[in-house]
């Protein structure tokens, strides 16, 4: 399904009607007629992402946010004083349905394509995106493939890096004198796979010792694992290198299993959504982006999350709605530095940003990284199935 959002110049007041009253469906218009508009006077930013399927409660709240900011921005002025156009095609988590819809988007004149939060299943679009010299951000990917170690020159995540994430994961629970662990990663994508490797290196680095690794896959229930886990030395904390719903099973299989010692995540397992299949759950931890509860340290993430319980009837699901303003921050900065659309001369400019304050936190790139692991992350603590912020760590140390 292909959705378009013309974003007009309005105030802030009625951008729910703007975000909202604008759609269209793929059938109905021309896309050579969308390109000739894109050359009269807008700029269409195209999105290949999962707007359903298991990809979609990370990318969806990153496409809000981005439509609640290209209003806003619209209503200063666009980006060289031309509206910005928002095209969205669903690929529903279905990795074979993203290389047609980035082509799609780019023969309608998308400027730039946004791509899903994972670069396993993202990497199609990308690649199409490269091969017509478009830039392409992928708003919340989190392994550090996506750039030049994955054949990506011209694309960028926008996300925090498993180097950073993976860190303050050890970090924080060999902090709190928890001093053996059990590592379980999912090998589904690559995001988790090296998410947990790094947390290993970085907690044996500090003093911690490896009880017991254990892999699974996406979807499958650990009962065999979590025995030979309880009948082996207790664990100081289970780290949980996966994302719902799947780490939601694998964390109810633990504490099934009479497992109660902490575990710790990474942003795959943020929000909320998930609680209900693991009831009273407590104990649990998440490092991941800016809170969504309104009690994040930075004002303007409270202040944003605000817009988008008025924009959308509900606070973003993940903490990965940050992420959508801060890609189109970053393009508008890019585009007044390059002075073009012409993807190398974007990618040079996304290059020159050196801890440029947007919403997700401190944003700068390198020639071999394009995505960011020293931003601060925050720590929130589950308890009886409720959230909260414990504080914001900056990763001490990077493991490359």
């Amino acid at each position: 399904m292909r959705k378009s959002f013309l974003l007009p110049l309005v105030a802030l007041a009625a951008s729910s009607l703007a975000l909202t009253g604008c759609v269209s469906s793929a059938g109905g218009s021309d896309s050579g007629d969308a390109a000739s508009e894109t050359e009269s006077g807008k700029i269409l930013i195209g999105a290949a992402i999962a707007e359903t399927g298991f990809m979609s409660p990370f990318d969806t709240p990153a496409m809000n946010s981005m439509k609640i900011a290209i209003d806003e921005l619209n209503a200063n002025g666009g980006i060289d004083g031309k509206q910005v156009e928002l095209s969205i095609i669903d690929t529903a988590s279905d990795p074979e349905k993203y290389a047609p819809a980035a082509q799609t988007l780019i023969d309608e004149g998308a400027k730039v394509i946004i791509v899903t939060c994972d670069y396993d299943t993202a990497y199609p679009a990308a690649q199409v995106a490269e091969e017509n010299n478009i830039l392409n951000i992928a708003p919340c990917v989190g392994d550090q493939i996506y750039g030049p170690a994955g054949g990506l020159n011209i694309g960028f995540s926008m996300g925090n890096g498993v180097p950073g994430e993976a860190s303050v994961m050890a970090e924080y629970a060999f902090d709190q004198g928890w001093k053996n662990a059990v590592f379980l990663t999912d090998t589904s994508i690559k995001y988790t796979q090296n998410q947990c490797d790094t947390a290993r290196k970085r907690f044996l680095e500090l003093g911690g010792t490896d009880i017991g690794s254990y892999d699974f896959v996406q979807g499958d229930k650990i009962p065999e694992s979590v025995s030979k886990i309880a009948g082996g030395a207790a664990p100081d904390v289970v780290f949980n290198c996966s994302y719902a719903p799947g780490g939601a099973q694998v964390a109810k299989d633990v504490r099934d299993g009479g497992i109660t010692a902490p575990i710790i995540s990474g942003f795959g397992m943020d929000g909320t959504f998930w609680f209900d299949s693991i009831p009273g759950l407590s104990d649990y931890y998440v490092v991941t982006y800016p809170s969504i509860g309104g009690d994040d340290p930075d004002p303007k993430v409270n202040e944003f999350v605000k817009k988008y319980e008025e924009t959308y009837g509900e606070a973003p699901s993940v903490g990965s709605f940050a992420t959508g303003p801060s890609s189109l921050e970053a393009i508008r900065l890019a585009y007044e530095d390059a002075k073009s659309w012409d993807g190398d001369k974007l990618a040079e400019a996304f290059l020159n940003f050196e801890d440029v304050e947007l919403l997700v936190g401190p944003t700068k790139f390198s020639e071999d990284l394009h995505i960011n692991v020293e931003r601060p992350q925050r720590v929130l603590k589950i308890t009886d199935g409720k959230r909260e912020f414990i504080e914001s760590r900056v990763p001490e140390k990077i493991l490359l």
